[in-house]
């Protein structure tokens, strides 16, 4: 009896557990029937129905990808699924938890797995590896498909988180409503050098200046209330009030960043890449694979890249659309710089060691040389162009330039931001201690105004070899002595050149030539320096040019430094201005070598370039054009304080 009951109570169980697997079986098979797979609003049929277990919805290697235009290879051999779409590649073994993406390795939350004979992988895992959005409905029963294609509609025309061309001079500036965003170093490095720097914000009212990071930052872009940046181990943002500070990538090679509506166009080590920021999950999808881009941007759904120059060969000019199809080469050229505005690319280029700004239709063909000049910008369909510290404005071909604003000091390479009629530079100095020091500066192009734009005040500028080892008690007393020598050796009644040659005069007569040191090779710091010419009476090229520099100063006399080349080396002279004409004046050449005080000569004194090109090497026409431009700047030259 009891046996018998035990066999009963055992056939139920057993009963019941059939019944739970038959019940589990049945469920399977009715989700498989009823789910349905859309993309882009179209029903997609596939050779096998999705399955889902454990939350996450399976469906066949094929169908689905390649209705998205993912190309896909399987190896039965080791079992590993190769799938790819322009440069965005994945690469999956059956069985491991993880997919490499573009060579990299990303943890998957549900393995592929083999289902009735068939491989079948995680959908969403492989849709959004390349750049699919996929959502489940679970009213509908259906999985819903945005295509990479579809998603890409939002990306805009060209960039709105700071312009492209601002973005090609480095972007260390932008601006949203009144607020300016800039970066400025407390030490060493050019933030508009593309080295970075803290990010501060203020107010163009006034008020506040406020630093919002204190870490490396590049390549700025504002979008709402957002700040887009380039830190020293990926791409961040952070909110406009300093909060929120979010990782987007890990990328610490890249060096350019544009934004597009709710997209980021950024380069890595292994090409150009696109991410989309507000959608959670979103992966970063790979527009253009290779090693050796240097320099690109994206306009108009293409984006447009330039690889590195070595000494061997030139880099490749180019574009690809954004979706990483029809990479189309211009060939190898020896651009800089790249922007797009209108049917043009933009561009600097080396023209006979000379800078040039250049452009070229986007559809390739001839470029056209616009302008000799050192770095530019665009902005409201105008060219911005430096030639040395002067900025010109032109028509978009180069027509019409004429210059804006004379911006006294800036680093090299030239680069400067445009923002709503301004133009923000960064000026720096050797101060008194042979410190290097650094600040950003902004020019208003109507009002003629500016200032420095975080409030930090450069030191005095050291000239230098003016002074010996920054020495202050030597400083203040050359100082002294030349304001003695002017006092007692020019007459208020005097003319301009005769003040001229007063102190032409005293310089050849109280100054002998460092001869032996030169024939020995071993000129002495000091006989650079105007301390030399006029404290020890002994000195080179160099010391009498500035000296003559300094004393002419004083007496408001027009003239500039000039170097060349002379007696077959390198030497320094003077050009001085008198009645709206230029002369040279080479005051080292007028003394006699071995010296003989008391004795001047008048070889070199006030004379032509035609006279003065007969023993001096010099560039005239740059002298002309630098003389030029500095008259007809006169009303738009700006002095900051």
């Amino acid at each position: 009896m009891q046996r018998n009951r035990l066999l009963r109570k055992l056939l139920y169980i057993l009963i019941f557990i059939l019944g739970l697997t038959v019940s589990g079986l049945h469920t399977v098979s009715a989700k498989k029937e009823g789910i349905s797979v859309v993309v882009d609003g179209k029903v997609v049929n596939l050779s096998k129905k999705p399955v889902t277990i454990n939350n996450v919805n399976y469906v066949p290697l094929r169908g689905v990808f390649e209705q998205l235009g993912v190309s896909i290879q399987w190896d039965q051999s080791s079992a590993t699924v190769t799938a790819s779409k322009g440069a965005q590649t994945m690469e999956y073994t059956l069985g491991n938890s993880y997919a490499r993406i573009n060579n990299i390795e990303m943890v998957m939350s549900s393995p592929s797995r083999i289902i009735e004979g068939s491989v079948m992988v995680p959908l969403r895992f492989v849709g959004e590896a390349f750049g699919a959005k996929v959502i489940w409905n679970a009213t509908a029963r259906s999985i819903m498909i945005s295509s990479d294609e579809t998603l890409l509609s939002s990306i805009s025309p060209d960039p709105t988180g700071n312009t492209a061309s601002n973005l090609m001079n480095n972007g260390f500036a932008v601006k949203q409503g009144k607020w300016i965003y800039g970066l400025e170093n407390e030490h060493s490095g050019y933030p508009t050098g593309g080295n970075g720097g803290y990010l501060y914000k203020v107010n163009e009212d006034g008020g506040e200046i406020t630093k919002l990071i204190s870490a490396q930052a590049r390549m700025l872009n504002v979008q709402n209330d957002w700040i887009y940046y380039i830190g020293t181990d990926g791409i961040y943002k952070i909110r406009t009030d300093g909060s929120e500070l979010t990782r987007l990538t890990d990328s610490p090679s890249s060096s350019q960043l544009f934004v597009m509506n709710n997209w980021l166009f950024y380069d890595t080590e292994d090409g150009v890449y696109r991410l989309q920021t507000d959608r959670s999950g979103a992966l970063p999808i790979r527009v253009l694979g290779n090693q050796n881009i240097d320099q690109f941007t994206v306009s108009q759904g293409w984006v447009y890249y330039k690889e590195f120059s070595d000494n061997q060969q030139i880099g490749m000019l180019g574009r690809i659309r954004i979706n990483g199809m029809d990479n189309i080469g211009y060939g190898r050229l020896d651009y800089e710089d790249l922007t797009v505005h209108g049917d043009y690319i933009y561009f600097n280029y080396l023209d006979e060691n000379t800078n040039k700004i250049g452009r070229m239709p986007i559809e390739g063909g001839d470029s056209q040389n616009l302008v000799t000049a050192e770095g530019y910008n665009i902005s409201n369909n105008t060219l911005f162009y430096g030639k040395g510290t002067i900025v010109y404005q032109s028509e978009m071909d180069g027509s019409n330039g004429k210059p804006v604003a004379n911006l006294k000091a800036w680093p090299m390479p030239l680069k400067f931001i445009v923002l709503n009629g301004s133009i923000y530079y960064e000026k720096s100095v050797f101060d008194e201690d042979g410190q290097f020091a650094s600040a950003m500066y902004w020019v208003n192009l109507a009002a003629k105004n500016g200032g420095s734009l975080f409030g930090k005040i450069l030191p005095v500028e050291q000239k230098l070899h003016l002074y010996p080892y920054n020495d202050r008690k030597k400083t203040n007393e050359v100082e002294q002595y030349a304001k003695t020598i002017v006092q007692q050796t020019v007459r208020s009644d005097m003319t301009p050149r005769e003040k001229i040659k007063a102190l032409h005069d005293y310089i050849v007569q109280n100054t002998a030539y460092d001869y032996d040191n030169y024939l020995k090779d071993t000129i002495p710091e000091i006989s650079y320096t105007v301390y030399g010419t006029l404290i020890q009476h002994k000195a080179v090229c160099e010391g009498y040019a500035l000296t003559m520099k300094i004393l002419l100063d004083l007496v408001n006399v027009e003239n500039y430094l000039i170097s060349g080349v002379a007696n077959g080396g390198l030497h320094e002279w003077n050009l001085v201005v008198l009645d709206g004409v230029y002369y040279h004046l080479d005051a080292t050449w007028d003394d006699p070598v071995p010296d003989n005080p008391g004795h001047v000569r008048y070889d070199y004194f006030l004379i032509s370039d035609e006279k003065m090109a007969l023993d001096h090497e010099f560039d005239s026409e740059g002298i002309k054009g630098f003389l030029e431009r500095n008259k007809i700047l006169e009303e738009v030259t700006i002095d900051f304080k």
